[in-house]
C-alpha cells in the first residue's frame, strides 16, 4: 500500500476535529486490512496514511490501544447494524428463521467485506483487555447471536452461539484460503450448519 505524505492533505477547518478523528480511524482500519496483525500497526503509519503529522494522532488517541478500540467499535457497529437490519422484518415468533437469517447475514458480511472482516476477526486481539463492551466492542454482536439462539430453543445459548460463530468463520475464511476446493453453495452450507444446531437443541 502506498502511503501519501502528510504535506498533501488539506487541513480541516476549525471545529472539525471529529472529522480528523474519523479519518484516523478509517486509516488505521485500512492498514489493518493488509497487515499480519495489530502488532504491526504503528501510530506513525496511521498518521502517514491520514496525511497528518504524527503529533495529530495524539490529539485524539492516547495510545494505539485506544485507536484500535475505536476501529473495532466502528467495524463491529457496522456488522451489528447489518445483522439487526436482517432481523427487523422477521416476527419474534419465527425463532428458527431468525437464527438462520442472522447466520446468513453474518457470512454474507464476511464474504462481501473481506477487508473489514479481516480487521474484526483476522487480527489478534490484545491480551489483557477487560471483557467489557467498552474494551471489547464485539460483545454486543455476540450477545445478539446468543439471544437469538436462546429464543430458538438452544439449551446452552452461549455454547451454541460460539460454535455457530466458529463454524461461520471457518466457512468464510476457508473459502477464501482454499478457492480451488469444490465448495458446495454457501447458502447450503450455512443452512446445514444452523439446522444441525437446531436439531441438537430439540
Amino acid at each position: 500500500m502506498t502511503e501519501p505524505s502528510a504535506t498533501t492533505r488539506n487541513r480541516n477547518r476549525r471545529g472539525q476535529g471529529s472529522r480528523l478523528r474519523d479519518e484516523l480511524v478509517t486509516a488505521a482500519s485500512g492498514l489493518l486490512e493488509d497487515l499480519d496483525g495489530q502488532e504491526a500497526l504503528s501510530l506513525r503509519a496511521v498518521a502517514r496514511a491520514a496525511r497528518v503529522a504524527p503529533q495529530s494522532v495524539y490529539l485524539h488517541f492516547a495510545d494505539k490501544r485506544e485507536l484500535l478500540t475505536a476501529v473495532y467499535r466502528l467495524r463491529f457497529g457496522e456488522l451489528r447494524t447489518a445483522l439487526e437490519t436482517t432481523l427487523e422484518p422477521l416476527p419474534e415468533t419465527a425463532t428458527a428463521e431468525r437464527l438462520s437469517a442472522l447466520c446468513h447475514a453474518f457470512v454474507d458480511y464476511g464474504v462481501s467485506h473481506p477487508g473489514h472482516y479481516r480487521v474484526l476477526f483476522g487480527t489478534a486481539g490484545t491480551p489483557g483487555w477487560e471483557p467489557t463492551e467498552g474494551q471489547l466492542p464485539g460483545l454486543p454482536t455476540m450477545d445478539l447471536l446468543v439471544d437469538t439462539a436462546a429464543a430458538a430453543g438452544a439449551p446452552d445459548p452461549a455454547a451454541t452461539a460460539q460454535c455457530l460463530w466458529a463454524g461461520m468463520h471457518g466457512l468464510i475464511t476457508l473459502r477464501q484460503d482454499r478457492p480451488s476446493f469444490p465448495w458446495l453453495p454457501l447458502d447450503r452450507l450455512v443452512d446445514a450448519l444452523v439446522s444441525a444446531h437446531l436439531a441438537a437443541a430439540r
